[in-house]
């Protein structure tokens, strides 16, 4: 694909996770953040599932589309309630810091997350190389077994989510 056609695939991540922020921005008051973190990590685990077993084949409508809408709603959805909690839970004095730490919490782990995956990519491709296999059809086994993390990832986090935050309640009130 071109840049112009690999951007105009990826603009659905971008319209998706401004609507999360927005929606998720109006209702994190009214409902309780163990269901807004579970529900948004399940809808996610959803992208890399369907991307584990995509057929290249296929056309970009069948699965990679869907993948793409869903793929930004969780991370969207834990930074807005991250930060909300970590505004309740530290005095005014320091939730700068707070938030801070928490922005670079946030992304440390999304760079070594990325890191991890590419190595596990890389490894399998590689094998599967050695293996006889095709250098395209090797490629691809190594995204496979990306995606599948991923979706093992996710499907961690949304059970962390769910059994960590049960006691959390509505998040964003304000309290005098």
């Amino acid at each position: 694909l071109s840049a112009l056609g690999a951007s105009i695939r990826i603009l659905p991540s971008l319209i998706v996770g401004v609507l999360i922020n927005l929606v998720i921005g109006f209702f994190v008051h009214r409902i309780p953040a163990y269901w807004i973190v579970t529900i948004t990590s399940f809808f996610c685990a959803l992208s890399p599932l369907l991307m584990a077993v995509i057929d290249p084949t296929q056309t970009y409508w069948a699965n990679a589309f869907v993948a793409q809408l869903l793929q930004p709603i969780s991370a969207d959805a834990l930074f807005t309630v991250g930060l909300i909690v970590i505004t309740n839970v530290f005095p005014d004095d320091t939730q700068a810091l707070a938030g801070a730490v928490f922005n670079t919490s946030a992304q440390f782990g999304s760079a070594l997350g990325m890191a991890v995956l590419q190595v596990i990519s890389t490894v399998v491709s590689e094998e599967r190389e050695k293996g006889g296999e095709g250098e395209k059809k090797a490629l691809m086994e190594g995204y496979r077994a990306s995606f599948w993390t991923m979706f093992g990832l996710m499907v961690v986090c949304t059970a962390v989510g769910f059994w960590g935050l049960r006691r959390s309640g509505r998040v964003g009130l304000k309290r005098d």
